[in-house]
């Protein structure tokens, strides 16, 4: 073998220890692309709490890190708001009897989750039951939406390109919200010319084009859904209502 030959080879040897050098360097300062960009998952839980009086349990999904902190903040304050509203700790002796304080009769609060999944969005609905000890318990509705970068996302934000959003959304939902008023209680409605007469057992306040009539909102699919909770838009016995809307057509 020819001096030159020999030195290309050693040459050809140098350089190539210095690659793999050069690489070990940079693999162990860079982290792997799907390390990069997959989040990491909280998995599924529950929140419980029991005490003498009060008994609290709030389910959690599995999450990425950042959607399920934020679902933590939202639920955190609905447990914190039903704590001051019990306010069992300064509860005395005789607000104990009154109410008949045990075993079987506590405050309770809890919370259960359904997920929806849409393009670009995932949603969560949770249908919240409180019991503080009045004539009936209470259910309400708390919802999170995110986009695919997981931030929080509002109505004004999702329908922003249409600036009447507010005025074609109020109007569907009112129309599908008397319409179910109508199957529900025709029985018991006073007939008018075009059937069950709705005026008075249909709250316009809460569908007036207010966005926080409709702050209970999800995504399913390629629909906006709407969720009602008692109260809002019928007397308690109405129960709840749901509103579906395609998205394309408000957007």
């Amino acid at each position: 073998m020819g001096i030159m030959q020999t030195k290309q080879i050693l040459t050809a040897l140098a350089l190539l220890v210095a690659g793999v050098a050069v690489f070990g360097f940079l693999s162990s300062r860079t982290t792997p692309i799907a390390q990069q960009t997959a989040p990491e998952v909280v998995p599924a839980s529950t929140h419980t709490e029991e005490g003498p009086y009060m008994s609290i349990k709030v389910e959690y999904p599995e999450a990425p890190t950042g959607i399920r902190t934020q679902i933590e903040r939202g639920m955190g304050e609905v447990v914190n708001t039903f704590k001051a509203n019990a306010s069992v700790d300064t509860l005395t002796p005789e607000d104990i009897e009154l109410f008949g304080l045990g075993d079987t009769r506590k405050f309770a609060l809890g919370a259960e989750y359904k997920r929806f999944d849409a393009p670009g969005y995932t949603s969560y609905a949770y249908l919240i039951y409180e019991d503080t000890l009045g004539a009936h318990p209470n259910v309400n509705f708390k919802t999170f939406v995110f986009d695919a970068e997981g931030n929080l996302i509002t109505l004004n934000q999702l329908l922003s390109s249409n600036p009447q959003w507010l005025e074609e959304l109020s109007l569907e939902v009112s129309t599908q919200v008397v319409a179910e008023v109508k199957k529900r209680f025709a029985d018991s409605l006073p007939q008018g010319e075009e059937g069950p007469d709705v005026t008075g057992a249909v709250f316009v306040e809460g569908l007036a084009p207010v966005e926080s009539n409709f702050q209970n909102f999800v995504i399913d699919g390629e629909e906006l859904v709407i969720l009602i909770p008692p109260y809002q838009v019928a007397a308690y016995a109405a129960g709840v209502f749901e509103a579906r809307v395609p998205l394309a057509g408000l957007q």
